[in-house]
Order: structure tokens, then sequence, then C-alpha cells
């Protein structure tokens, strides 16, 4: 049952590395193709160029000189990728925290990921995207009462949460439509 699919149609190919020769492992030009080969994929930090690298078996020092290389050339920037993936997460509904966990899980230093996460999802925000998300939820529990009760008791309850009435009043004027019977 090795090597067949659940199945059993039809074998499964595994991608297993052969070893690299000690003149590869060694040399900075086929470090610096492989490199080029998995930037062509998607972009990369330089923890995760580094740590495919050393998966298929390069010498520390082609590995430091082939992200040096790319670097001084600009095809490896955390910083600039930090902010491009944060700024695209944010729009997706991410919320910050999660934003800079998943920028440190991919290798980026933790101050650059908590600033790139900072500047893509601004506090007043992220008040306002926890305060719309808390009375969305309560709302469900508000259904069947008038829209002027919905209003009253959503806002007295994000209130009493401690958020501040310019961004109750955007959040509930929203979610609540007063003009409706």
């Amino acid at each position: 049952m090795i090597g067949q699919r659940a199945t059993g149609s039809r074998p499964v190919r595994r991608r297993g590395r052969a070893e690299l020769e000690d003149d590869v492992a060694a040399s900075a030009d086929a470090a610096h193709a492989a490199a080029l080969h998995l930037l062509t994929a998607r972009a990369r930090t330089s923890a995760e160029l580094e740590r495919r690298l050393q998966q298929r078996g390069f010498e520390p020092g082609a590995i430091a000189e082939t992200l040096q290389r790319l670097t001084s050339v600009g095809l490896i920037d955390d910083e600039a990728l930090a902010r491009d993936l944060a700024s695209s997460r944010a729009a997706q509904g991410v919320d910050a925290s999660m934003i800079a966990v998943e920028l440190r899980d991919r290798g980026i230093d933790p101050a650059v990921a908590a600033g790139a996460a900072a500047t893509a999802v601004p506090a007043e925000d992220r008040g306002e995207r926890c305060c719309r998300e808390l009375a969305r939820a309560r709302l469900t529990k508000l259904q069947g009462l008038s829209p002027q009760v919905q209003f009253r008791r959503l806002a007295a309850f994000l209130m009493r949460r401690g958020y501040p009435p310019e961004i109750v009043e955007t959040v509930v004027g929203e979610l609540v439509d007063l003009d409706s019977p």
C-alpha cells in the first residue's frame, strides 16, 4: 500500500531530493539559481529562502552569499514583503495581531511584523472592526424587536463595553435600519 493512493489505483510519485555533490553544495552560483527558481513561484522572506536552500543541501557559506547577493539587488526585501502581505491580509478582514503572527511565522523580524501589521490595520480601524463584529453577534439576539428598540439596546450594549460614542453611532447606524417598519 506504500506509494499508492488511498484508492489504490495508481502509484504516488514521491519528490525525494538526491544529495547534492560537494562541489554543487558549496557553489554560490548553484544556490543562486535554486533561489531564483524558488522566487519565480512567489515572493519569499530571507528566512524562507534560507530554510529551503538548507533543505536542498546547500552549504551555509553558499546560502549566505546567495542571500546577500539577492538582497543587494532588491530581490529579497523582508520589510517590503511584510508591508505587502499585511495590507493584503488587512483587506481580507484579518486583524492586526493575526497578521503579525503570520508574518513572524514566515520568518520576518517581530518588530518589522508588528510595524507592518499596525500600519495595515490602524488602531482606530481595529476598534471599529471589533465593535462591528460584536454588534453583529449581539444583533442576532435582538431579532423580532422594533428597529428603534434594536438601535437603543445595541448602542447601550456597545457603550457598556467601552466603545467610543462616535464608533457606536456609526456601527449601529449601519447595522440597524431605522426607516424600516
